[in-house]
């Protein structure tokens, strides 16, 4: 089968350990498996059994085990030294014949045997977020008015459109991975307390106030990073004390997820992109 893995640092350097690449060569990878999960537990007084406390899953440790070949170890090996720093950030792209993901961590350690006939090494991971996402993103998007305007212009006289009305307040978009938060951009305006809903479970996120022509509100539900941001006139504040009481961190089920956008003002100028990626326990 098919593998194809990529270590990436904040800086954008990559270094390619796949087979293909006949520099480096691994043989597995350890984390792709969904990580494994923590139960507390404590025992009832004097009773048979136990209850449950709380259950969470740990972060993920993604160890690549490696052996290096050919001429120019050593060169190859500060290579990867430049790449792979230990405390340091790095994003690892895994690829096969039907899926390509990726995760982000922090080097662990990066070992290597140096003084044996076969140099071998081992690189380990963790990952605070225990997630695969897909490097494909998904886009929902609603607006009142969506271009149509195309070149090249018809060559006659038949009318051809310059924009679509939208009668339906409505996004559609299917989540083929696991239940996570997504990303919510809202711009457009002027408009006032817009309001986003959960067509399914009538679940909401609404923003209390005014959106002024020019700014974006982005509304991020990922566990471990919910934020509400805006951006007017280049300059980025955190407005989530502008979220109205009841609202929900929404997020994407497995399946088709439908979206009604609302506003109490100016529904029509709103423009609101719906961002996604697929995300999977295990690859």
């Amino acid at each position: 089968m098919f593998y194809h893995l990529i270590l990436e640092n904040e800086t954008g350097q990559q270094i390619n350990l796949s087979r293909t690449a006949n520099r480096f060569m691994f043989s597995k990878i350890e984390g792709l498996n969904p990580p494994a999960g923590t139960v507390s537990t404590s025992s009832y007084a004097g009773m048979d059994g136990s209850y449950l406390n709380n259950a969470f899953i740990e972060k993920r440790n993604v160890v690549i085990p490696f052996e290096m070949r050919g001429f120019d170890v050593e060169k190859r090996r500060h290579e990867l030294y430049q790449v792979v720093k230990p405390s340091r950030y790095i994003k690892i792209y895994y690829s096969t014949k039907n899926i390509s993901v990726y995760a982000e961590g922090i080097v662990e350690t990066c070992e290597m045997e140096n003084f044996e006939m076969l140099t071998k090494g081992q690189i380990s991971i963790l990952c605070p977020d225990i997630y695969w996402y897909s490097t494909e993103t998904q886009i929902a998007e609603y607006s009142k008015i969506r271009g149509a305007f195309h070149f090249i212009f018809p060559d006659n006289d038949e009318p051809f459109p310059i924009g679509q009305y939208s009668t339906q307040n409505i996004m559609t978009i299917v989540n083929d991975g696991d239940e996570v938060g997504f990303i919510l951009e809202i711009s457009g305006g002027p408009a006032k307390n817009p309001t986003i809903y959960n067509a399914a479970t009538d679940e909401y996120v609404q923003i209390l106030g005014d959106i002024k022509d020019g700014d974006v509100i982005t509304i991020t539900t990922k566990t471990g990073n919910k934020t509400v941001t805006l951006e007017r006139e280049g300059v980025v504040t955190n407005i989530i004390n502008r979220l109205v009481s009841g609202s929900t961190w929404l997020t994407l089920k497995q399946g088709e997820n439908k979206f009604y956008v609302r506003a109490s003002e100016g529904l029509s100028s709103l423009k609101v992109r719906l961002i996604h990626r697929n995300a999977y326990l295990g690859v």
